[in-house]
């Protein structure tokens, strides 16, 4: 995992440095309600903050690549849950993610989104033994209020099971979030 965000932040340097003259950065924050879905997973939603910064890279005048990282808080309501071994499984966590979205501007106002994103858990007391890695599908909508300040409404679906070792192979869960964020652009 280590090396697969490795490999993307080499591959954006690149992308970066020649869209220099264009590009425009900023940082975008908000609330996320956030859940883990699984067969035997009941939980109640969560609701944290995530904060990012991105690079708006544009492609055309209606297409644009958009590299994301920042730290969000994820998971269900319940703090934790106690194993028979006597290991505590957190259910609330942070998650450092970095995604690349294509955006595709809609007129002037209005913009979609949609990406894959990867995601480390880095706010976990036992040490990430049995929630490590996210995979996932980002999309969402936002509105361009000026050419500084933005909305926008994501949604996340998580592609793998982000439980892991024999905790894991017994139980599947998956993140599931909306974000509203609010970006400004440098």
């Amino acid at each position: 995992m280590k090396k697969l965000l490795l490999f993307i932040a080499l591959i954006s340097i690149p992308v970066i440095g020649v869209a220099q003259t264009t590009a425009s950065y900023g940082f975008r924050t908000g609330l996320n309600y956030s859940s883990l879905e699984g067969d035997d997973i009941d939980l109640d939603s969560r609701i944290g903050f995530h904060a990012n910064f991105f690079v708006n890279i544009p492609v055309s005048s209606s297409f644009s690549l958009v590299p994301e990282i920042g730290l969000s808080a994820l998971g269900a309501k319940a703090d934790e849950i106690r194993l028979e071994s006597g290991d505590n499984v957190e259910l609330k966590t942070n998650w450092l993610q970095v995604s690349v979205l294509a955006k595709v501007n809609l007129g002037q106002k209005f913009f979609l989104q949609l990406g894959p994103q990867v995601g480390v858990n880095v706010g976990q007391r036992d040490n990430n033994d049995y929630y490590n890695y996210d995979f996932a599908a980002v999309g969402g909508v936002g509105y361009n209020f000026s050419d500084s300040f933005a909305i926008d409404v994501r949604y996340g679906y998580g592609l793998s099971n982000v439980f892991d070792r024999e905790f894991g192979e017994l139980n599947e869960a998956n993140n599931r979030y909306f974000q509203l964020g609010l970006a400004y652009k440098l």
